[in-house]
């Protein structure tokens, strides 16, 4: 099958015999903030609206969690596609039976979708603030960000790093902005991100937190991204090394302002709406499409303008690095299937715009109940990805002993997606209210925990790696270049 090659375009140089330079940093500086534009998302926006509205600051700590999550996978994704040579979606093709890779395919592609789908609204919603379009106006017009994409492409990675960093910097000026004019408690923040707490009534609320900040594409997208740095035909130990600690910097300070930013829109609607004598529940929970006239009445009208510039930002970028997600996620499972780029961004962006236009169009009305329950998807979805990352990460054939983890590292990765499966359980126990909602969520349950197990418990084939070749790895320090 032809691979789908991913060509170097930065040049990184040779192995700096400093510790530390920005020269290096810089040079590697890009994946990790076009990765992190996942998680300021239109998802990531409603997510944190919700979760002030219903539990205030109470959450904080578990956004900081989610995003050390995230932050741990994320890296350990880098360096899958730093070390083999190959991203992701590549390796579970090659590491799993045709029926496997299918199953996990269409577990990410699901991800993929309902991430499109928020995406999509929050693009619409923004146009609806800015320019008061009507919604399923701006639901067609975000169609054109395949074409905006394909233009930018063309252009080479960097000036689409550079693109991306500048729609992250509006975003956090907007966001910030409303935070300082919404003049908080220091104290409850502070207070928020110490110490758990899960208010009532707020699980739903937790769940789709963690699946809105730690999304299954992502893992895909940054793993392919990396691949952009030239690190020379053999790198040695030593390059790779390097290149990995420099990932690491960068993805850290990315997902440190996603954070900060994250916590700001969830302490400005916590503002807004949070009352704790009061509880929402599902139906009546804020979304997306209400913010901008409780801003307006709170804050006064710039803000209203403020958070329709920010969402924008957030919709237009995050729907762009989905349609780059899309090309590589379907291309890794099914190989190099286009001749032309046109040609496979428009069907890999097919697969999933389509389908998310359509309930996007059908349900412009129900943001407030399809946002939680599109981000509790992704939430349900996550250990399909994380599963194959720890195993791919953890095996001999795949990942040579300077670079695999140690034995507390994989306990705490495993701890980890416990974590998350635990989080899907109880939400799935809290929706079991009657007899035939709980026959039909425990066979689904049951199904998909067993499903998760088998996944655990499968060894990999990794057979097919020696094919080409694709685990040779200099063990010493000369570069070869």
């Amino acid at each position: 099958m032809e691979e789908l090659e991913i060509k170097p375009e930065v040049d990184t140089g040779a192995v700096s015999d400093e510790w530390f330079s920005f020269k290096k940093l810089w040079k590697y500086t890009g994946p990790g903030w076009l990765m992190s534009i996942a998680y300021l998302d239109p998802g990531n926006l409603e997510s944190g609206l919700q979760t002030g509205a219903v539990a205030g600051c109470n959450l904080l700590w578990l956004l900081l969690w989610a995003h050390v999550i995230g932050l741990v996978f994320q890296l350990l994704s880098a360096r899958l596609g730093t070390i083999t040579g190959k991203h992701l979606a590549q390796l579970i093709r090659l590491s799993y039976s045709n029926r496997w890779a299918a199953t996990l395919w269409a577990f990410a592609q699901l991800a993929i979708i309902g991430a499109d789908i928020l995406e999509i609204l929050g693009t619409a919603v923004a146009l609806h603030i800015l320019l008061d379009l009507p919604l399923w106006v701006g639901v067609i017009l975000t169609a054109t960000d395949t074409v905006t994409f394909m233009l930018i492409q063309r252009y080479g990675i960097r000036k689409l790093e550079a693109f991306f960093m500048v729609l992250i910097a509006l975003m956090s000026v907007c966001f910030c902005f409303e935070l300082i004019q919404s003049s908080p408690d220091v104290g409850s923040i502070i207070k928020g991100v110490l110490i758990p707490n899960v208010p009532k009534n707020s699980e739903f609320q937790a769940v789709a937190m963690l699946g809105a900040i730690v999304m299954p594409h992502n893992m895909f997208l940054h793993s392919a991204l990396v691949m952009s740095r030239d690190l020379g035909k053999n790198p040695s130990v030593r390059k790779l090394k390097e290149a990995n600690f420099y990932f690491s910097i960068e993805t850290t300070l990315a997902l440190a302002l996603s954070f900060f930013v994250n916590v700001a829109i969830v302490v400005v609607f916590a503002q807004v709406y949070y009352k704790p004598e009061e509880s929402y529940n599902l139906i009546d929970i804020p979304a997306l499409s209400d913010a901008d006239e409780a801003l307006s009445k709170t804050f006064g009208s710039a803000a209203k303008y403020l958070w329709g510039a920010g969402l924008l930002a957030a919709g237009q970028s995050s729907t762009m690095t989905g349609a780059l997600a899309g090309q590589y996620v379907t291309e890794g499972f099914f190989g190099s299937i286009f001749k032309k780029d046109w040609q496979r961004v428009a069907l890999t962006r097919s697969v999933a715009i389509v389908p998310g236009m359509l309930v996007a169009t059908l349900a412009v009305n129900h943001f407030d109940i399809m946002g939680e329950l599109l981000n509790v998807l992704q939430s349900i979805c996550l250990p399909t990805v994380l599963i194959p990352i720890i195993k791919l990460s953890t095996t001999p054939r795949i990942m040579p002993a300077e670079f695999r983890p140690s034995l507390l590292r994989r306990i705490i990765y495993w701890l980890l997606v416990l974590i998350v499966v635990i989080f899907d359980i109880l939400l799935i126990v809290k929706h079991a209210t009657t007899m035939e909602s709980t026959i039909v969520i425990g066979v689904a349950g049951t199904a998909y925990l067993l499903f998760l197990i088998f996944l655990i418990i499968k060894p990999l084939d990794v057979s097919l790696s020696t094919e080409d070749g694709w685990m040779t790895l200099p063990q010493h320090d000369k570069e070869t270049q």
